[in-house]
């Protein structure tokens, strides 16, 4: 497929939370863009992944030939060979000019780096760090919420309704982190175990903020949160760095960023200053829509 029949680029940016898809022109200035649920099919199954991912690209590529369509999909928790190959297959059915996939990795490292070596940390609903090293690619955490234990999304918000509910038993907690759940719920805590329980990883990481608010207000409780998730989070950030060489950035990026100002001095107490660290807004699907153009 030559470039001159592909018209358009199209970038799937599956995260643990949602799953964005950028539709550009071959100079890539936006089109269409929608943002659906998470596509992570450790979390909800290959089946639900290409359900996702199905209905997503229905709606971006309506009334478009699919053949002048180049597509890129990354996608979290699609790390195995067996789930990148079959959502390689579930891809190759749509009839687009050109297509690949890959796993987050791929679309973080694209965004962040450009192509230079360097690491580049997601902390978002989960947490994993990527270092580039010439053509070396190393992973670093990543594992999912039942073995990650610091610096996600996730950790944030199950430490806001661990510290609401020894504050509701009596057992410590914070009494202010407790009213901003429960204003967060709109209803009791007592009566939300089941809701939170229904709603998963990407419902605990929602309760997140909570803490970044109770600091702002000068809660003791959410200044210990934020510094333990900061030291695991920094561990991360130094294994992901011991291949890179001092010169090269470690770039930032997730959900959590949001909260840099605060977040930031925490990680440099752990990590230091000796090399680049970078908070960047720059969006993970632009990363696909490289990688797309690529393709052709």
């Amino acid at each position: 497929m030559t470039e001159k029949n592909i018209k358009y680029l199209l970038g799937i940016d599956g995260g643990g939370t949602k799953t964005e898809f950028l539709l550009t022109d071959l100079n890539e200035r936006k089109n269409r863009q929608i943002i659906l649920g998470t596509s992570n099919p450790v979390n909800i199954g290959t089946e639900n992944c290409k359900s996702v991912l199905g209905q997503g690209i229905s709606e971006i590529c309506e009334g478009l030939d699919y053949t002048e369509v180049s597509v890129f999909a990354g996608l979290a928790g699609s790390g195995s060979n067996d789930i990148n190959a079959e959502i390689h297959r579930f891809l190759g059915e749509f009839g687009f000019g050109a297509y690949s996939n890959g796993s987050d990795a791929d679309s973080v490292l694209e965004a962040a780096l450009k192509g230079k070596n360097g690491a580049a940390v997601i902390m978002g609903t989960g947490i994993i760090a990527f270092s580039r090293s010439d053509e070396k690619l190393h992973r670093t955490g990543g594992r999912g919420y039942m073995i990650d234990k610091g610096g996600s999304g996730f950790c944030f918000g199950s430490d806001a309704l661990n510290s609401a509910f020894e504050y509701l038993d009596g057992r410590g907690g914070s009494k202010l982190i407790f009213s901003l759940v429960e204003k967060k719920l709109g209803k009791s805590l007592e009566n939300s175990v089941a809701e939170i329980y229904s709603g998963g990883a990407t419902y605990v990481a929602s309760f997140a903020p909570v803490i970044f608010e109770a600091y702002k207000q000068g809660d003791n409780e959410a200044e210990r949160i934020i510094d333990r998730n900061a030291r695991e989070a920094a561990k991360i950030i130094a294994a992901a760095r011991s291949f890179l060489d001092k010169k090269d950035k470690t770039v930032i990026c997730g959900g959590l960023c949001k909260q840099k100002d605060i977040l930031k001095p925490f990680l440099l107490k752990y990590i230091g200053s000796d090399f680049p660290l970078i908070f960047s807004d720059e969006p993970t699907v632009n990363g696909t829509i490289s990688l797309a153009k690529l393709n052709i």
